[in-house]
Parts: structure tokens; C-alpha cells; sequence
């Protein structure tokens, strides 16, 4: 079957729709992003049929944001929904919200849904990352909806309830966690006048030890045929291979392989730029086999694009990355066709932990370790120390009656 824009009947009622322009809009984008022919046409037969059964169902009224949520609904029922089509309508309804010709519901209000996005505000002002700021909503507005959604005042007793209630049921990390964005925002409370305790002095802090345990981490020659299974003759295999040898042979975090753009390579100095965690910024060598696979994948698996960024999606649509999820999801799967799934911990973050316990063990200080990671606390890196068998070694004690 042709999939051609151009097949006779497929633009029928769309030719003098008031909206057109909307249409158009998102096929040339679909284009530009490398959806294929077949996609794009079935957008505009779904286009079409939407605009059909608005017309008989509900009149020459303003279209309302609702109406694409019942068109899926009528769909479904039919049994004629098929995989992509909300997208595709969801990508209608945003050019139509752009465009100024549709409106938006009205965003939920209310003294919960203020407060927190006064909150929200206050935390981005003071540079925290919207992955932070996502975070202390996460925590935030369950905590408000029970204990302050209906002008109850908050009290210690009533915040000691919530925390028994609902850190129990977390983990040691994620309660530690809760307690850290439930005090931010208690002392928010405080300066802006909404509580007159401060109640931030109320929230314990939840017990999770600091290098209590071992770093997971795999072996330099498994690192190696993690790399070598890559099949670099595809896009897929060479991007994957330029991600985790990033990973594996400086040791970067998932979202700082993620937020990489061709800018931060500085080919002659053979140095990347690294926009790391907190906002520190640093400069890093780069080793020979990294420069190579980057530049492997950029020159030969890279889709066209006017996006800086250096990793993209390979199917469409070909967008780029924006967060650490697709490099964790690289990780996972390569971890995966080594056997290795489930046996560490981390997905991408093994690789990290792999190069310090390689770098411990091949004599390198805690302090250089420290700089290669660039740990912002001195400290952070004595958790190698655990990994360095040998040493450990030189430190036990002779068993009673035998040998050391």
C-alpha cells in the first residue's frame, strides 16, 4: 500500500477545516523528526476522522480540549484505536493549544496547589535542578493534601504521625530522603509566615549510615566484553558503545553522558567539558578509545538533526536525550546480553564503581579517585577502601594456631 500525502481522498474534509494550519504543522514535524510515511499518514486519516465525527457529534461549537479525550474514547469503543493514534491527536491538540485556538483546562487551584508552586518557584531561584524540584513535590504534596489541604493547622505531633505513617513503609535512603524535602519545606512555611512553629525542628532524621556497605562492580576484563558485544556495524550498536565507554572508561554519572553536547568535545585538546552534579563544572581528559566511538557514532550513527546534544533516540523520533533514563536503559540492556542482569546493582552506576575499585586496586590514592570522580566530599570515595583486597589483607591479624 502507498503511503503517499498525496493519495486521492486522504486530505477529504480537512481541505477547508478552519484548523488546517494545525494539521500541516504536525506533519511537517513528524517529517523532520523521521517518522515514517506510514505514521504520518495514518495521523492524518485520524485527523480527518476526527474532525468528522466532531462535526456530527457535537456541531460547529468551539472545539473543546475535551474533545480529543472523547474521540479516543468513541475509538476505543469501535475498536479502531490502534497504537500511536492518541499520540498523534495529543500532537493535533498541542499545535491547536500554540496556536491559540484551543484552551487549556484550568490548572488545579487551591491553597495545596499554591503553596507548592510557590515552593517550586522558591527552589528553582535558588538553582536546584528540576530533577530536585521534582522531587520535593513528589514528597511535598501528599504531606500538605492530608495535613493542610483543609486550613488545619500543622503540629509536631501531626507531622511525627505522618512521618511513623509513611516512612515506615520506605526504605532507609528514600525515608532519609522524605525527611530532607518535608524539612525544606516546613522551614519554607516558616519564612513566608504560613506556620508559626518551626516545625522543621520537629522531622528526625532518618537513619541510613553512610558507607555501610560494598560497591557493586564488575571486573575490567567483563567491562571489556561488555564494550566488545556492541555491534558497532548498526546506529544502535554504535551509540551504545560511545555511551558506555563513557561510562565505563571515565566513570560519569548516567545524566551527565545524557546532557552531552558536541560543544563540551574539544577534539585537539582531546578534553570533554563535563556539566556534573550540583553544577560543577569540569574538565576531563579524553582517552583515545572514547574519542574514537564518539566519534564513530556521531559521524556514522548520529541521526540529522539542529539539536547540540550528542545522543539521540534511533527510532523515531529521533529526539535527544534529556535525562539520565535512555543511558540507564543502554546500561541495563548491555548488562543484560552479558548475563550479568540482576547480578549487580546500579545499571549505569556499576560502571562507575568498577573503574574506582580498578583504580584502588592498580595502587591509585582515595584522593586521586576523589578527583577522577570528582566527589564534591573527600570522603565519599572511602568506601573503595573495602575493595582493596590486598590491603585488607596486610591489616588482619593471625588466626589463633594457623596462618595469617
Amino acid at each position: 500500500m502507498s503511503y503517499s500525502l498525496t493519495t486521492p481522498g486522504l486530505w477529504a474534509g480537512l481541505e477547508d477545516w478552519v484548523h488546517r494550519a494545525c494539521v500541516d504543522a504536525v506533519v511537517a514535524e513528524m517529517q523532520a523528526q523521521g517518522y515514517a510515511a506510514r505514521s504520518i499518514f495514518r495521523f492524518v486519516q485520524n485527523a480527518r476522522a476526527f474532525v468528522a465525527w466532531r462535526d456530527g457529534a457535537l456541531g460547529a461549537a468551539t472545539i473543546d480540549h475535551a474533545d480529543f479525550g472523547r474521540f479516543v474514547d468513541h475509538r476505543r469503543e469501535g475498536g479502531q484505536l490502534k497504537n500511536g493514534d492518541r499520540k498523534g491527536l495529543a500532537r493535533l491538540r498541542q499545535k491547536m493549544v500554540m496556536a491559540e485556538v484551543l484552551t487549556t483546562p484550568l490548572a488545579p487551584s487551591g491553597p495545596v496547589h499554591d503553596l507548592v508552586a510557590r515552593f517550586e518557584a522558591d527552589l528553582t531561584r535558588r538553582g536546584y535542578r528540576s530533577a530536585s524540584v521534582r522531587s520535593y513535590t513528589f514528597f511535598c504534596r501528599p504531606f500538605l493534601i492530608e495535613l493542610w489541604s483543609d486550613g488545619a493547622e500543622l503540629t509536631k505531633a501531626g507531622v511525627l504521625d505522618y512521618l511513623e505513617r509513611h516512612a515506615g513503609d520506605r526504605g532507609r535512603t528514600t525515608a532519609a530522603i522524605m525527611c530532607s524535602r518535608l524539612r525544606g519545606l516546613l522551614r519554607f512555611m516558616r519564612a513566608k509566615g504560613l506556620i508559626a512553629e518551626d516545625l522543621a525542628l520537629a522531622v528526625p532524621s532518618a537513619r541510613a549510615y553512610r558507607l555501610t556497605g560494598l560497591p557493586a562492580y564488575l571486573p575490567p576484563m567483563e567491562v571489556d566484553a561488555i564494550l566488545a558485544a556492541c555491534d558497532r556495524t548498526t546506529a544502535v550498536g554504535k551509540r551504545d558503545h560511545a555511551v558506555l565507554s563513557l561510562l565505563a572508561r571515565l566513570g560519569l554519572r548516567a545524566a551527565e553522558v545524557a546532557l552531552l553536547t558536541l560543544d563540551d568535545v574539544d577534539w585537539r585538546a582531546g578534553a570533554l567539558r563535563i556539566d556534573g552534579k550540583g553544577g560543577r563544572v569540569a574538565q576531563m581528559p579524553m582517552p583515545q578509545d572514547v574519542g574514537e566511538a564518539l566519534a564513530d557514532y556521531i559521524r556514522h550513527g548520529r541521526p540529522p538533526t539542529t539539536s547540540r546534544t550528542i545522543f539521540h533516540r534511533v527510532e523515531t523520533p529521533c529526539l535527544p536525550f534529556t535525562a539520565a533514563t535512555p543511558v540507564i536503559l543502554i546500561a541495563r540492556r548491555a548488562l543484560h546480553r552479558s548475563g550479568l542482569h540482576g547480578k549487580v546493582r546500579g545499571a549505569s552506576h556499576v560502571f562507575r564503581h568498577s573503574l574506582a575499585t580498578h583504580m584502588i586496586r592498580s595502587g591509585a590514592s582515595l584522593n586521586e579517585i576523589g578527583q577522577v570522580l570528582r566527589h564534591q566530599a573527600p570522603d565519599t570515595a572511602r568506601i573503595y577502601a573495602k575493595v582493596d583486597v590486598a590491603c585488607l589483607r596486610s591489616l588482619s591479624l593471625a588466626w589463633p594456631g594457623g596462618a595469617q
